[in-house]
């Protein structure tokens, strides 16, 4: 097993049970990126609160930044005060993030390689994905594709399946994939030379990371300056065109579970800004409250 299939094999077996009651890959992968959004929805709630909190306290930290422009130590001493009268981990935003690293490359992998973690070749039986590409060439076949990028492979076995069982008895119970989806064939690589609607899955892909993006740092409520927002502008394009230049280099379907997911989080964002801002304003208005009233009774008293 390598390091991630910890976490691989499990969503691969999430995504079989998907396939299997949808038959249908492109909406097998719709709903795998919803569920698994789902799966990720605790994490994306911390970090929101944390970003909710930071948010909260910008005006706060702009007076002593200002303050204290010129003592940098009485300025760190006085936001960690601040942080902590607020109960904010500064790095609580990260850890959320740092948690999400290693299930979102799982997801990459099994979306990248469905026939060993959906189909679940060399399993239950059935031959290794390297044993049916030897067996694939010796019946004239020109594969494309490689172990590590699965799809057109998979392509390839639904295509000469039952050629392919002649051959290989075993594989007989070996699920198939059809990667037509919506008059898109997800198997095959968008080409800038081969205009078909293939090609909107790049522009696609390349526009929701954007609007994403551009989303997230307009609800943070944090306005860099300087060198920083000029690091920030600049990121905002390169993901983006990151994003398209891939899109453009693999097969579709992970074009497709790009914009999906995209898509998913910018709804997610908006609903978390908006549910969770409005509950740690109360708790701040809720605050002020109590501390008056602790400020009258003391002077009652006095």
């Amino acid at each position: 097993m390598g390091i991630f299939d910890i976490i691989n094999v499990p969503l691969g077996y999430l995504f079989r049970f998907i396939f299997l009651a949808v038959k249908s890959y492109g909406w097998a992968l719709v709903l795998f990126t919803i569920i698994t959004k789902a799966i990720l929805l605790p994490l994306s709630v911390k970090q929101q609160k944390s970003m909710s909190k930071m948010q909260a306290v910008q005006p706060k930290l702009a007076e002593l930044q200002k303050k204290y422009q010129y003592d940098k130590e009485k300025l760190n001493q006085e936001t960690m005060k601040l942080y902590q009268s607020n109960n904010i981990n500064p790095m609580g935003g990260c850890l959320p993030l740092l948690i999400q690293f290693p299930l979102l490359i799982g997801l990459y992998n099994i979306i990248r390689n469905p026939l060993t973690y959906v189909v679940q070749m060399g399993k239950h039986g059935l031959p290794t994905v390297t044993e049916a590409i030897e067996v694939m060439k010796t019946m004239g076949l020109e594969v494309t594709g490689k172990v590590v990028n699965e799809i057109p492979i998979a392509k390839f076995m639904t295509e000469h399946f039952d050629a392919l069982v002649e051959k290989l008895p075993n594989l007989s119970d070996a699920l198939t994939m059809d990667f037509n989806f919506i008059g898109m064939d997800l198997s095959l690589t968008p080409s800038l030379y081969d205009i078909s609607p293939l090609i909107l899955i790049p522009v696609l892909a390349g526009l929701t990371t954007f609007l994403t993006s551009w989303l997230t740092q307009k609800l943070s409520g944090n306005k860099p300056t300087g060198d920083n927002a000029q690091t920030m502008q600049m990121m905002n394009y390169i993901f983006p065109f990151m994003t398209v230049f891939f899109a453009f280099s693999l097969p579709a379907g992970l074009g497709l579970y790009w914009i999906i997911s995209n898509i998913v989080q910018f709804v997610q964002q908006i609903i978390l800004t908006k549910v969770i801002g409005k509950k740690i304003e109360e708790e701040n208005v809720s605050e002020k409250k109590e501390h008056f009233r602790e400020r009258e009774n003391k002077r009652r008293k006095k």
